[in-house]
């Protein structure tokens, strides 16, 4: 029974349900992107544009928390500033005006989600 409780107190741990709202949040935002391609409807855009914005400002306070928890580290601001850039990167490409840019948006897309994947990880408190 005790195994049982350590269990449900590790997945019920903040910064794990926050990084695992990020992950889908990170998952529908790429799937919205893929959709937005082929219909340009506002509602689309908006969705993932929110999406984008939450996913983002889950992603800075789980860096705070991290830098809190478990102190400030080079391999801590390294990997936290690589994922900042990963997304940067991202909008920057979504929003230059070269539609050749387009055809690497899927990629970072996809990791994007293999970033929230780490997220996940690096936060079960197993």
């Amino acid at each position: 029974m005790s195994g049982l409780l350590e269990l449900i107190n590790a997945f019920t741990n903040f910064s794990t349900l926050l990084a695992s709202i990020g992950m889908i949040l990170a998952t529908t935002s790429f799937i919205s992107g893929l959709q937005m391609v082929k219909s340009k409807g506002p509602v689309e855009r908006k969705i993932h544009r929110g999406n984008g914005f939450i996913s983002w400002s889950i992603f800075l306070v789980l860096a705070v928390l991290s830098f809190v928890t478990f102190g400030f580290s080079l391999w801590g601001l390294a990997g936290w500033t690589a994922g900042a850039f990963i997304i940067l990167l991202k909008l920057l490409i979504v929003h230059s005006r070269k539609r050749r840019a387009f055809k690497y948006v899927s990629w970072l897309g996809a990791t994007l989600i293999c970033m929230w994947l780490y997220v996940v990880y690096i936060h079960l408190p197993l």
